[in-house]
Formats: structure tokens, C-alpha cells, sequence
């Protein structure tokens, strides 16, 4: 089984950006762990740390199509390491202002406001690289080894963030992320993927119309952005501004009991990623649904029993179902998709998934003075388990995916 799962790190520039990216994700965990608790210790309201997300999925949904046209453009490689460096520009600044005693919400903001545009590159230069550095044959475990390394980071992470942040404050966690992002940087600076035949010029309006035009036109594809767009908002709103609440107002936690509930979601991501990268799986279209199933269920498993344990249950199923459904979607999308497109339905993908993180956040933060944040988990959950059921019992297109 083992050796399955490791055929990737056989190539040399996959094992680059695989440790660069190992990395660099163990900072981004401490960074989101540390985001809410700064606003919070800044004075913020929930409808403050609402704003913050709804700022970055902003952002990132003006750019997002663009960035997918522009990655199909330009070689993958380049957009990553812009990435990467600016980035950890942009967050060793906040750390720099937090640890003067200098930042203000209003810089948060503006950092989350990068944060989605550099996502909006980021991202589809992430998953249009990979069959480039990998044969079609090991996708599926590249992803899955990929996947691995943010499942161990969020297992680490977490609880590293929520050790820093509980002793030392969010400044040096924020440090110790710009640290993480010049490391990956350096890292993959030293790979050098085959040179792509660049596609025939167009402009950018065009390019954006033919990635739609072949979204729209493969029904597997569109219903499960459109429908889990929906869904996600949910999510994006329990995720982002409910979880913080429930830890310090139900649970009666702190950071460190966040960071802990996070670690446990990293645990059944870490046991999701070696199972997908073990097996071969025939129906894949079913597959995807009924981890997506699983990823409800777990959602309301948050909220019923608002207990450590339960949460930490939950957190793991969450865990364990979103890592096989993501892993198994997107080598779906990279062996169906032409590679020239691949850039651009990614974005398309992504633009779906956010298309409501602008509202949700601050709609939870005005529910949840009113259903409490165990509800905002109640509702999401159960809306997501309806949609897994239905979709693939209405669509052929889904059960027949392979």
C-alpha cells in the first residue's frame, strides 16, 4: 500500500514542490488559527471576523476566472513562486505591525483582500501543474501525497498555532508563516517542470468564454460546482465565524482548545488521504457523493451534541470525507479536462465553490444571535446531506463518472 502512494516523490520536481508546499502549509495553519483570536484581541465583533472572510472570497471571486485564463497562459512554475513570495511578504508585514504594536483590524483586511487575489493564481496554477510533473497513472496518488502534506500540516499546525498564539500571541505566528512561505519559495525555485507548448493567443474574454463553454457543456462538472457552491456557503459560514464562538461560548475553550479541534479535523484528513492514495476507485462520481454524504453528517454532528468529544468526532469525519471527495474530484478534473483548459475550469471550480462566501459569514453573524452557532452547523449539515443524496439519484452523468 505504501509504496503505491509514495510512486510520486520518484520524480524530482513533484518531491520539490511536495516538501516546499509541506511546509509552507504547516504556516498557513498557524496563520488561520491566529486570524480570528487577533481580531478578537483587537476589539473585533463576529460580524468583524465575518468581514474578513467575506473580504478575501471577494477578492478572490473578481479575479478568480481571470487568474485560471492567465494561468493556462503563462508556465504554472512562474505563478507559483510569485505566489509563494509575495505572500510571505504580505504576511511578514502583518507580523512586523503586530509585534511593533501597530496592526489594526483594518490591515487584516487588507492582508485577506491579497490573500484572495494570490489564491485566485495560486490555486489553478496548483492543479493545472500537477499532470506535468506526474504521469496520469500516479494523478491520483500525486494528489493524494499532496493533499497528505496539508492534512499532516493541519494536524501539526493547529496545534503548534494554538500553542504560539495562547503563550506568545498571533504576531509570531504570523512570523513564523512568512518564514514558511520563503522556504517553499527557495524550494521550488529549483525545479524545472518541461517547457509547454504555449496555447494559440487570444484574448482573455475569450479564453474565459471557452473554459465556461466546456464547464457548462459536461453535466457532472457544472451540477457539482453549482450545487456544492450552494452548500459551501454553509460551511464558509460555519467554519469562519461559528466555530470561533462555539469554542469560547459553548465550549467554554480558548485558542488552544480551536487549535485542538483542528488537529483532530488534520487527523481524519491524514487517514483520508492514505486511504485515497491506496485504492483504485471504479465509480467515481458515486464515490465523490457519498464522502460528501459523510461531510454533512459530520457538519451536524458539530452542533447536536455540543460536547468536546462529539466536536472532535465531528471534526475528524469532516476531516477524513473532505480530503477523499476533494482528492477524488480534482484527478476526476485533471484526466477529463484538457490539459490547456484545465487552468480555467479549475477557476471556474473555485469561483463556484465562493460564489456565496461573501454573504455567508456576515448572514451567520447575524443568525447566530438568534439560532446560536450550533445552529448555523445544524442547518449547513443537513442542507449538504439533502444535495449529496439528490444529486447523484437525479444525474446519470454523476453515477456514470469513472
Amino acid at each position: 500500500m505504501q509504496v503505491r502512494i509514495l510512486q510520486p516523490l520518484r520524480h524530482r520536481d513533484f518531491r520539490l514542490l511536495w516538501i516546499g508546499q509541506s511546509v509552507s502549509q504547516v504556516g498557513n495553519a498557524l496563520y488561520y488559527v491566529a486570524l480570528p483570536f487577533q481580531i478578537l484581541a483587537l476589539g473585533g465583533s463576529p460580524l468583524q471576523l465575518g468581514i474578513g472572510f467575506t473580504i478575501f472570497s471577494t477578492a478572490q471571486l473578481l479575479v478568480i476566472l481571470f487568474g485560471g485564463a492567465i494561468v493556462d497562459r503563462l508556465p504554472r512554475r512562474q505563478v507559483i513562486l510569485a505566489s509563494d513570495l509575495a505572500s510571505g511578504i504580505v504576511v511578514g508585514a502583518v507580523a512586523v505591525l503586530g509585534l511593533t504594536g501597530h496592526l489594526q483590524i483594518a490591515y487584516l483586511y487588507v492582508a485577506s483582500a491579497f490573500f484572495g487575489v494570490a489564491f485566485s493564481f495560486y490555486t489553478p496554477a496548483m492543479s493545472a501543474i500537477m499532470p506535468e510533473l506526474v504521469p496520469s497513472d500516479v494523478l491520483v496518488a500525486g494528489n493524494a501525497l499532496r493533499g497528505l502534506a496539508g492534512q499532516s500540516a493541519r494536524v501539526v499546525g493547529p496545534l503548534l498555532g494554538g500553542l504560539v498564539v495562547a503563550k506568545a500571541g498571533p504576531p509570531l505566528a504570523f512570523a513564523i508563516d512568512a518564514a514558511t512561505f520563503f522556504f517553499s519559495f527557495v524550494v521550488f525555485f529549483l525545479a524545472s517542470p518541461p517547457k509547454r507548448e504555449p496555447p494559440p493567443r487570444q484574448s482573455l474574454l475569450s479564453q474565459m468564454r471557452e473554459g465556461l463553454a466546456f464547464t457548462f457543456s459536461v453535466q457532472w462538472i457544472w451540477l457539482t460546482i453549482v450545487g456544492f457552491g450552494f452548500v459551501n456557503g454553509f460551511y464558509f459560514a460555519a467554519f469562519t465565524v461559528a466555530l470561533p464562538l462555539l469554542v469560547l461560548n459553548v465550549l467554554h475553550g480558548t485558542a488552544a482548545t480551536f487549535g485542538v479541534i483542528g488537529a483532530a479535523g488534520g487527523v481524519g484528513e491524514l487517514i483520508g488521504g492514505l486511504v485515497v492514495g491506496n485504492i483504485r476507485v471504479r465509480r467515481v462520481g458515486l464515490a465523490i457523493y457519498a464522502t460528501q454524504l459523510l461531510l454533512g453528517l459530520s457538519v451536524v454532528g458539530y452542533g447536536i451534541v455540543p460536547l468536546l468529544p462529539v466536536v472532535l468526532v465531528a471534526a475528524a469525519g469532516f476531516g477524513w470525507a473532505i480530503v477523499v471527495s476533494n482528492t477524488l474530484w480534482e484527478s476526476a478534473l485533471q484526466r477529463h479536462v484538457p490539459v490547456a483548459l484545465i487552468g480555467r475550469v479549475t477557476s471556474i471550480d473555485y469561483f463556484g465553490s465562493f460564489l456565496v462566501g461573501p454573504v455567508a459569514p456576515i448572514a451567520a453573524a447575524a443568525a447566530i444571535p438568534l439560532i446560536g452557532p450550533a445552529g448555523i452547523f445544524l442547518i449547513g449539515g443537513a442542507i449538504a446531506c439533502v444535495f449529496s443524496v439528490a444529486a447523484p439519484a437525479l444525474s446519470r452523468s454523476i453515477r456514470k463518472l469513472e
